[in-house]
């Protein structure tokens, strides 16, 4: 990581991380690998997928949540999930430009500066690749996964249409309350645990 960078953002983990993980997928492929995929430590793969053979990759997000007393559900791309190919052209103008809007800005930014926020503006015009079976859960979504419920869920099934295969299961709300959801480490075991067969997956799926 850049010194400066590192300096200006040490009270912001998150966005030195989103960086950093592109510079590591960087060295990587610059080291002889073909290809190389990023996952974040609270995704959990609950289901066989075969990643694409080629190409440049991000996870598809669908984030459900209220707003003005309605469920809604913002559609996005995020970075818990990349695939980048060796002499990718996405990953260096991605890199390049990431470091450029860090340098110029002050802290704080918002955690997703550089992260979905970047990419799915990007994604609006350029139309980047998307693995629609890698997902991520909002707060309230996995409540319904885990009490029942199915208006948040079949707004995650909708988003994605492909059948969900991986989430990245939002970690950093753990024991932090939004929309009057609060999950404790239990709930994100129990997912753990769960999601990979049984109720809870056919739950998620919307299958009988």
């Amino acid at each position: 990581m850049p010194a400066a960078l590192r300096e200006r953002f040490a009270s912001q983990t998150v966005v030195l991380a989103d960086l950093a993980r592109l510079l590591w997928l960087r060295e990587v492929l610059d080291s002889g690998y073909d290809r190389a995929v990023w996952c974040d430590a609270d995704l959990l793969v609950f289901d066989d997928f075969v990643p694409a053979e080629s190409g440049d990759h991000f996870g598809r997000e669908c984030w459900v949540q209220q707003y003005g007393g309605k469920l809604r559900c913002y559609r996005k791309i995020h970075n818990a999930w990349m695939q980048f190919e060796s002499g990718s052209a996405t990953l260096a103008f991605y890199i390049d430009r990431a470091q450029a809007l860090l340098e110029r800005a002050e802290s704080p930014v918002v955690p997703q500066f550089i992260g979905p926020k970047l990419l799915t503006a990007w994604h609006n015009i350029a139309a980047f690749a998307v693995e629609e079976r890698v997902g991520m859960l909002s707060p309230l979504a996995m409540r319904e996964l885990l009490s029942g419920g199915d208006r948040a869920l079949q707004m995650l099934r909708d988003g994605h249409g492909d059948a969900l295969c991986a989430l990245n299961l939002s970690a950093s709300y753990e024991n932090r309350e939004a929309d009057g959801v609060l999950h404790d480490g239990q709930d994100y075991q129990r997912l753990v645990d769960e999601l990979g067969s049984g109720a809870l997956l056919r739950r998620l799926r919307g299958t009988p």
